[in-house]
């Protein structure tokens, strides 16, 4: 353990509003020291939340998109802080690959959870003389053990910029300029227990159609869901296509192999942001899957979100029994 990780602090949240977030309840870094190649954060984990404790059969653990989202304030505080990004840029997260390094890690105890991120610089977009995004390679340690890695590429540009990509990117689409939350039509929201979840409204997928080995949902775009969208946006976030890629995977391992979501966790999640995702159109869910052979079993799903013809976002999920369950499976 290093010098900067020991004096590191878990008494309150760091301001919300630098890692674009509006409420104090959903911000989770507490503190941060910057090192020669990165920096080294703090974070508490809590033990029970709306949405990311809500998952059927794994109320004991923490949920990996919980890791996935302080990775993502881990990123955007770094910006802000130790390269200068001012406070007006916009971001945009190109990829993502995150793996869980060790599921016994995840037991909740007695006390919400001390995380420690180690951040490490691997590689810098410049423009000129000056950077405009960065590969980040994080690895979280929960209680002094690692739990999760992931290598985040994102990079970010002054207001004025981000406005004029977005008005022509929308208007090549027939959108309007400004973007609109269109009306909620009727759908038949998938049950939550197929997903892995137990509370309809952090079920995201509608319509589901199996068509021999590929199963496709609508993503439902609730702007006013307290965790997912957070604060004001004008496209589809990045949280939300991870958690629409993580629930076509449990849907398809459920329906195509006939595996029990309860006792299904992600462990790893690759993911290539391609095109901004609009209101607007509708976001379809795409996943074909097989089998993972041997004692830890498992599924690993090809996903997709696509609007129209364009692909937004595509990767792969690897689904994982819980580990209270390998272990019954190995005896």
């Amino acid at each position: 353990m290093t010098a900067a990780t020991q004096t590191l602090t878990f008494d309150r949240n760091i301001p919300r509003g630098i890692v674009h977030r509006e409420s104090i309840a959903e911000v989770f870094l507490t503190d941060a020291h910057p090192r020669p190649d990165g920096a080294v954060f703090a974070a508490q984990l809590p033990r029970n939340h709306s949405y990311f404790s809500d998952h059927r059969g794994t109320s004991t653990t923490y949920d990996p998109l919980l890791l996935i989202e302080v990775f993502r304030q881990v990123a955007i505080y770094y910006a802000h802080t130790f390269v200068g990004v001012a406070r007006s840029e916009k971001f945009i997260f190109g990829s993502a690959d995150f793996a869980i390094i060790d599921p016994d890690t995840l037991r909740i105890g007695s006390c919400p959870g001390h995380c420690v991120i180690e951040a490490r610089v691997i590689g810098e977009k410049r423009r000129d003389d000056q950077i405009i995004g960065l590969s980040l390679e994080m690895v979280a340690e929960i209680e002094g053990h690692p739990a999760a890695r992931e290598v985040m590429v994102y990079q970010w540009m002054p207001a004025p910029v981000w406005n004029r990509i977005r008005v022509r990117g929308r208007e090549s689409l027939g959108l309007p300029a400004q973007h609109a939350i269109p009306e909620q039509l009727p759908v038949a929201r998938m049950r939550p227990g197929s997903i892995g979840r137990h509370n309809p409204r952090n079920a995201i997928l509608a319509n589901p159609v199996l068509s021999g080995d590929e199963l496709t949902a609508l993503t439902i775009i609730d702007t006013n869901h307290p965790s997912l969208f957070d604060h004001a946006l004008d496209h589809v976030p990045g949280m939300l296509q991870f958690e629409a890629a993580r629930q076509v995977a449990m849907a398809a391992a459920n329906a195509i192999l006939g595996l029990d979501t309860s006792r299904m966790v992600m462990h790893r999640l690759g993911i290539a942001f391609s095109k901004f995702g609009e209101f607007e159109r509708d976001t379809i869910a795409r996943a074909t899957v097989a089998a993972v052979p041997g004692n830890l079993g498992g599924a690993l799903a090809q996903v997709s979100l696509a609007q129209g013809e364009d692909v937004i976002a595509a990767g792969e999920v690897e689904l994982r029994f819980r580990p209270a369950d390998v272990w019954t499976m190995v005896q």
